[in-house]
C-alpha cells in the first residue's frame, strides 16, 4: 500500500500544480468574468484535480500513519484550489482523510485568483454531526440557547 500512496501523493501534487488561473492580473477588475465565474456551474471536486475518488483507498486499508500523511496532503491539494475545510481544532486524521474523501463527489465552483471557498461539512445538527459527538462545534450553540432561555416569566427582561 505504501508504495501506491507514494505515486497517489505524487498526482495530488501534480494536480495542485494544474489549478486553474485567472484570466484576468491581479489587482484588475472584470465585471463580465466575475459574472461568467458566478454563472458557472460546479463540477465535482475529481473534476477540478482530474483525481478520481476510486483512486483514494477507503480509510479502514489505511494505518493511522497514512490517514495522517493522506489527509495532509489532501488538505494541501484543497488549500492549492482554494478550498479550505472547516474542520473542529484536534479531529483525527481518519475522519479527516474520510471527509475530504467524500467530498470528491461534492460539486463546486472554482475561482481562480485564491479566493477562498470554506466547507463546514456540519448542518448544524448535533445528533447528524459528521464529526462525532466528541468534536461537535454545533451543539455548544444548543447549550448557549439553553441557558439563555428565562426559566419563568419573572426571569424575561421586558
Amino acid at each position: 500500500m505504501q508504495n501506491y500512496l507514494v505515486h497517489l501523493i505524487s498526482d495530488m501534487r501534480q494536480a495542485a500544480g494544474r489549478v486553474p488561473q485567472s484570466r484576468i492580473p491581479d489587482g484588475e477588475f472584470d465585471p463580465d468574468y466575475m459574472l461568467e465565474l458566478e454563472e458557472s456551474a460546479g463540477k465535482p471536486m475529481s473534476q477540478w484535480f482530474g483525481l478520481e475518488k476510486v483512486a483514494f483507498p477507503p480509510s479502514e486499508k489505511l494505518t493511522v500513519e497514512q490517514l495522517e500523511l493522506m489527509a495532509t496532503e489532501f488538505e494541501k491539494l484543497w488549500a492549492a484550489y482554494s478550498f479550505e475545510p472547516d474542520f473542529p481544532e484536534g479531529l483525527p486524521a481518519k475522519r479527516r482523510y474520510e471527509l475530504l474523501r467524500e467530498y470528491l463527489d461534492y460539486p463546486t465552483q472554482h475561482w481562480p485568483g485564491g479566493w477562498q471557498h470554506h466547507f463546514e461539512f456540519c448542518d448544524y445538527e448535533p445528533e447528524n454531526c459528521p464529526f462525532g459527538s466528541e468534536f461537535c462545534k454545533c451543539k455548544d450553540f444548543e447549550d448557549d440557547e439553553i441557558e439563555m432561555k428565562p426559566k419563568n416569566k419573572d426571569e424575561l427582561p421586558f
